[in-house]
């Protein structure tokens, strides 16, 4: 059993709360099983920072866990960690188009937990001389609200300068994948994305633009025909479009599709997978649909 410790952090809010929640006995659970699954990672993992897409949110205050914590979460963990520390600071953080926060039970059984430092409304904790052992995490919102989300785990201090990495088309895509064949029906295929990362595009081929996840957003497994295929993504903010091919070429785009939305034409396209990223501008995260077409 982890024994929660209460000392103090620079990371946690200390005010008091109580809920109904609270008072029913209902806390969030580290012996339950994780809603997305675990991960071991070693220092110097790459790449750094390994993502993985969450939809946040929960019905259980996180200050049932400690006084002051900000957010609901649910009661099982979102994601458990199994970390083998080095030298280097470990950094947790969520991003996300909403107010989101973040809860982690350390392998000491420590409780922390922080709402707006990864700048703008995304939560960051950073563990200074981590331990090995097991990290539980929750991605919290408020008002009983689910919000799709991306967590983010680094060595890096949550750095988004180009030594974070590459896109990385060996990663299970955030968003899952497709199968489409010539002449799918209904065309476009529709898929919903949360667009960003903290990765600039650029890393995986020069003059691309906006920042990406690690990890592809979506995966296309296409069988063509005679036609070209074509992905556009439409936003209300500023959105980028990276596309790694079957035969590895990347492509690029910012706003061919009109506005600020991008667009990429494939001609003769190959059977194969296509690896497809989303990217922003800044540190946002931008709720975004991205459409594949032969129609276009």
């Amino acid at each position: 059993m982890k024994i929660i410790a209460v000392a103090a952090s620079a990371a946690l809010l200390l005010a008091p709360t109580t809920s109904l929640a609270q008072k029913n006995g209902a806390k969030p659970d580290f012996t339950l099983e994780p809603n997305y699954g675990s991960v071991r990672l070693e220092t110097g993992f790459t790449p750094d920072p390994w993502t993985k897409s969450i939809l946040a949110g929960g019905s259980i205050p996180a200050s049932a866990a400690r006084s002051g914590c900000e957010g609901s979460v649910s009661a099982a963990p979102d994601l458990q960690l199994d970390f083998e520390a080095g030298t280097l600071d470990l950094t947790i953080k969520a991003m996300a188009s909403e107010d989101t926060t973040l809860l982690v039970n350390t392998p000491g059984g420590q409780w922390l937990c922080d709402d707006d430092s990864g700048g703008g409304l995304n939560p960051m904790v950073t563990i200074s001389a981590p331990s090995d052992g097991r990290y539980d995490i929750w991605v919290g919102t408020y008002n009983d609200d689910m919000v799709q989300s991306t967590l983010q785990i680094s060595e890096l201090g949550g750095s988004d300068s180009s030594d974070a990495g590459a896109p990385n088309t060996d990663l299970e895509p955030n968003f899952g994948s497709v199968r489409l064949r010539s002449g799918f029906t209904p065309d476009p295929h529709v898929k919903s994305i949360l667009a960003g990362g903290s990765i600039p595009a650029s890393s995986a081929k020069s003059g691309c633009e906006g920042k990406v996840s690690a990890a592809a957003d979506y995966q296309v497994f296409f069988e063509p025909g005679s036609m070209d295929l074509t992905f556009l993504v439409e936003a209300s903010e500023d959105t980028t479009l990276l596309i790694n091919t079957p035969n590895g070429r990347w492509y690029c785009d910012d706003d061919s599709g009109g506005g600020v939305n991008p667009k990429v034409l494939i001609t003769n396209p190959q059977s194969g997978r296509y690896d497809v990223w989303v990217g922003t501008y800044g540190d946002d995260m931008v709720q975004s649909t991205l459409k594949v077409s032969e129609l276009e």
